[in-house]
């Protein structure tokens, strides 16, 4: 079908929901965009550690984006029990002018748009004390760093479920999520959560493990679908969360995960045919605070221990990698502040070249908002953003400078220097 198509689909879809529906569909959201350049006279480049998996994102980010969440009350009645639909829409594009095609592949780009969410949940089904139900495509359970865009624990796709079971001393989510390739390659997920157990005051836990299922049949099939017939098939990847809120007028949430096997990537995409020897060792600390009205900001701290993630023993799957950083942030009064952002990030592989590579990005930015608190959205910010990076980062591709070691040039903007600037402004929002 194409997006043309899909998109007329779409949207006869919500237009019967909204008349057939009980109530008015409900409209969320999310929102970036804006324009910018760098020092050389060019486009806006955007600063990121190869191989590492995000990146300090104020004043660093390249693209527009956006979700649609479209949400509808199928049905509702006395007793409190309530089907409702969410779907939702995304859209990326590059920021290039006026029309840009949704299409992949249109002139080189990766402008794009795609089904994200696409369920149906039902909820205060009579003696069953306020659970969910629900099936199809969502997003589930979501934990993330604002500042640097990272979701380090997140089973989303599609599945079914159960969540929100009273135990007592905390509740409990069971759920069953599926990745496949074709019709020969099929990978369960089940994901199983106790969340918010007290474990001290204001202090609670989060324990949880999701365990990817291979499936596939060990029969001879056509390649590349041929399975490993080493391949770990039953590989665990276990969180333990802890989260204090209130703190210092924010909250602050520490992770400290570990995966193995085809769940050694730490996210939701399985590696297929990864054995027992593919690991993955993560913390992640994350503080937001605002303990007075003028100031606010998150801090942010992760470490990596990559072996064989992606089933090679390359600079990409086997390496240690760390980052820290802070936005701190200046409120004026509930309309107007200002932003820093400062970050470093750091890749050491475990083989080959064994060279650190490191990357320092910083970011200030004047800022128009709608509230004085750190998360208050809409925003339209103007940033200026400088970057350097070590001789390492380069020679491993970094900034697309991976020639510069060999014939001293690159096709990249900044040619073999090993820092830059960009400018620029933007806005974000939520709803």
């Amino acid at each position: 079908m194409s997006v043309k198509k899909a998109l007329l689909v779409i949207v006869a879809a919500v237009v019967a929901l909204a008349a057939n529906g009980a109530s008015a569909v409900e409209l969320a959201g999310y929102l970036r965009s804006g324009i910018g350049g760098n020092g050389k006279g060019g486009g806006q480049v955007c600063f990121q550690n190869k191989n590492v998996d995000y990146k300090f994102r104020l004043g660093n980010e390249c693209e527009t984006y956006a979700e649609l969440e479209f949400q509808q009350s199928l049905y509702k009645d006395e007793s409190g029990l309530e089907f409702k639909y969410v779907g939702m829409l995304a859209y990326v594009s590059n920021q290039a002018q006026d029309y840009e095609s949704l299409r992949f592949d249109s002139n080189g780009t990766n402008n794009d748009i795609a089904l994200r969410q696409n369920w149906i949940g039902v909820k205060g089904i009579p003696g069953l004390g306020g659970i969910t139900v629900w099936g199809g495509k969502r997003y589930y359970h979501r934990n993330d760093v604002h500042i640097i865009d990272y979701y380090y624990w997140d089973p989303s796709g599609p599945g079914v479920g159960i969540e929100d079971i009273d135990l007592g001393f905390g509740k409990l989510a069971v759920a069953v999520f599926q990745n496949k390739v074709g019709d020969t390659r099929q990978m369960w997920r089940p994901d199983i959560r106790v969340y918010g157990i007290p474990v001290n005051p204001n202090g609670t836990l989060e324990v949880g493990v999701d365990l990817f299922i291979d499936s596939s049949s060990d029969s001879p099939q056509t390649p590349p679908a041929v399975p490993n017939p080493d391949r770990q098939k039953v590989s665990p990847w276990f969180t333990i969360q802890h989260v204090q809120k209130p703190f210092l007028g924010g909250l602050n949430k520490l992770a400290l995960q570990f995966a193995m096997g085809s769940a050694a990537p730490g996210n939701q995409v399985p590696q297929f045919d990864n054995t027992s020897d593919s690991k993955q060792w993560r913390i992640v600390e994350m503080l937001q605070w605002q303990p007075v009205s003028v100031f606010s900001g998150m801090l942010v701290f992760t470490y990596q221990n990559n072996t064989k993630r992606f089933g090679t023993d390359d600079a990409r799957s086997s390496n240690t990698t760390w980052g820290l950083g802070a936005r701190p942030v200046y409120h004026f009064n509930d309309y107007l502040k200002l932003q820093a952002e400062v970050g470093f990030e750091s890749l050491t592989p475990k083989n080959g070249n064994t060279d650190t590579r490191n990357l320092f990005k910083a970011t200030l930015a004047p800022t128009l908002v709608a509230g004085g608190t750190f998360f208050s959205r809409p925003e339209l910010r103007a940033f200026v953003t400088y970057a350097n990076w070590n001789s390492a980062a380069q020679v491993d591709g970094s900034m697309g400078q991976g020639a510069c070691a060999t014939s001293g040039t690159s096709g990249s903007v900044y040619a073999c220097d090993q820092n830059g600037v960009t400018f620029g402004a933007q806005i974000e929002t939520w709803w």
